[in-house]
C-alpha cells in the first residue's frame, strides 16, 4: 500500500508541476516589437508616420500581386530572371516595398533595385530598372 500512496502522491506532485509550467504567467517582458532583418533600419520615422495609412504593413503583400510581379519579371526580363526561383524573384519587390515602407529615399530604392535584380553578372539597363521599380509599386499597394 506504502507504494501506491507514494506513486500517487508523485503523479500528482508531477501533474501540478507540470499545470504550473502551461500557465500564463510571464516572470520576463514579453517582447513583442519587430524580429528578423527588416526589425533594423537606417532610416528614422517621422512624428507623422503613424498616422500613415497608405504604406501596408512590412512583410504583408498580397499574394497575387507578388505572383503577378513574379510573371511580369520572367516575362519581361527574361535574362535576369533565368535559374532563378520564384522567392528570389518575389524578394526583389517585397524587399523594396519594406525599404518603401520604412522611407528609405527613392534614389537609394532604385539603386537597391538594381542590385536586387543583378543576376550571374548581368545588369538591369536603367530604363528595365525604372520599369522594375513600377512593378514593384503594384506590389506594395
Amino acid at each position: 500500500m506504502t507504494r501506491v500512496a507514494f506513486g500517487g502522491i508523485a503523479i500528482a506532485i508531477g501533474t501540478l508541476v507540470f499545470a504550473g509550467a502551461c500557465g500564463d504567467v510571464h516572470d520576463h517582458p514579453v517582447d513583442t516589437g519587430p524580429r528578423g532583418p527588416a526589425a533594423t533600419t537606417d532610416v528614422m520615422p517621422s512624428d507623422t508616420d503613424h498616422h500613415d495609412h497608405t504604406r501596408p504593413t512590412l512583410g504583408t503583400y498580397d499574394p497575387a500581386q507578388v505572383a503577378a510581379f513574379i510573371a511580369t519579371f520572367r516575362a519581361r526580363y527574361p535574362e535576369l530572371a533565368v535559374d532563378r526561383n520564384d522567392a528570389e524573384i518575389a524578394g526583389i519587390a517585397t524587399q523594396s516595398c519594406d525599404d518603401l515602407g520604412r522611407r528609405v529615399d527613392p534614389d537609394a530604392v532604385s539603386s537597391r533595385i538594381v542590385d536586387r535584380a543583378e543576376h550571374e553578372g548581368r545588369m538591369p539597363t536603367g530604363e528595365q530598372s525604372r520599369e522594375i521599380y513600377g512593378l514593384v509599386e503594384t506590389v506594395c499597394r
